[in-house]
């Protein structure tokens, strides 16, 4: 890590996963190692017992091995617009958790972020539900927004048929740790096309496939406008913050 920033092992986790991309490309590989072996055993079993017991399960001593490891999906940064007390812009709707953009997150998922959501949010949303809360339609968000609709999009090359493995590959290859314009116009002409060429949902893993394009679809779209890199959104062809760009996207219905 202190090949890539002075901040070493305590750099944010997009940094991190990005130089692990890197290494994997120098070395042909599809991990990196992390050493905790020289730490008292002692310490590694009880600060971090559920990784120690999992290795272990699986054939491998931490305490005495080197742990195989390479960047994996995460949250994502964004959601159901909401306000401070976890309401949407219609009245007794209410988002929170991963779900919900409250404007709390930044432009990086933290592991104490979890925590804001559960004990922050959640409470919120019990006071403003509870007895005698008032019952007017919000107004959602606060800040400068910019607001956008779904374009119409025309794949140039033949697409895969949709399928829940087939938009994770999409997202993984297309849309994940580095991206770039032709990567994300790719994948938003074939994620517009599953959209419309998907038939009405049936039953729940139709309704779920259904969903996940259309997230699928506004997290890319999203990408794709956002000409800058800020937090976890790295883009190769504008590797650089700009402060034009600090500003929420959203996206509204056309309908």
């Amino acid at each position: 890590m202190p090949d890539y920033t002075p901040a070493g092992d305590l750099a944010p986790r997009d940094v991190v996963a990005r130089s692990i991309v890197y290494e994997m490309a120098k070395t042909g590989s599809d991990r990196v190692f992390i050493d905790v072996t020289h730490l008292p055993t002692h310490v590694t079993t009880t600060r971090f017992p559920h990784i120690y017991r999992f290795c272990l399960d699986h054939g491998l001593d931490i305490t005495k091995g080197l742990i195989p490891v390479a960047p994996a999906a995460h949250y994502m940064m964004g959601g159901v617009r909401t306000n401070s007390w976890g309401e949407t812009n219609i009245a007794g709707l209410f988002a929170a958790g991963e779900t919900a953009c409250t404007g709390v997150h930044g432009a990086n998922r933290l592991a104490s972020n979890s925590m804001l959501e559960v004990l922050v949010f959640s409470k919120r949303i019990m006071q403003r539900t509870g007895k005698g809360a008032r019952t007017e339609t919000p107004t959602a968000g606060k800040g400068e927004e910019v607001h956008y609709s779904l374009s119409q999009r025309q794949p140039t090359k033949e697409v895969p048929a949709p399928s829940l493995s087939a938009l994770q590959l999409l997202h993984w290859d297309k849309v994940g740790i580095i991206r770039n314009k032709e990567s994300l116009v790719e994948a938003t002409d074939t994620l517009a096309y599953w959209q419309k060429s998907l038939p009405k949902p049936t039953d729940r893993p139709s309704h779920e496939l259904s969903n996940l394009v259309l997230v699928g679809r506004l997290v890319t779209e999203a990408a794709l406008i956002r000409e800058e890199s800020r937090g976890a959104h790295f883009r190769s062809d504008f590797p650089h913050s700009s402060h034009r760009w600090r500003h929420r996207i959203v996206f509204t219905s056309q309908e």
